[in-house]
């Protein structure tokens, strides 16, 4: 019995990291139309140009980027906890904002 708790809680001690999400916030040159958006297969909380989720990815990239920007226009950020794109990287994003 007790191997099976020592077991079960190295487990959970190893798997936890893989299952950690980050804080992601994306903000818009224009206010958003819904409070929900999907993009980058997650439902996103938005309040006029602030959106926010939670994502299992480490950083921010211009891909996640660009997806977003197809579902919502030209983003003025995206970033998480530690760390955001740089204006070159948003700009690349852009090139892909909905029209």
């Amino acid at each position: 019995m007790l191997r099976s708790i020592v077991a079960a809680a190295a487990f959970a001690a190893i798997a936890a990291p893989a299952f950690a999400s980050n804080s992601y916030t994306f903000e818009t040159a224009n206010p958003v139309s819904s409070k929900r958006v999907v993009a980058e297969s997650v439902v996103w909380s938005c309040e006029g140009t602030k959106c926010s989720a939670e994502l299992d990815r480490k950083a921010p990239t211009v891909r996640i980027c660009k997806k977003i920007a197809k579902q919502v226009g030209e983003l003025t950020a995206l970033r998480n906890t530690k760390s955001e794109l740089t204006a070159d990287e948003l700009a690349e994003c852009n090139t892909a904002a909905k029209k």
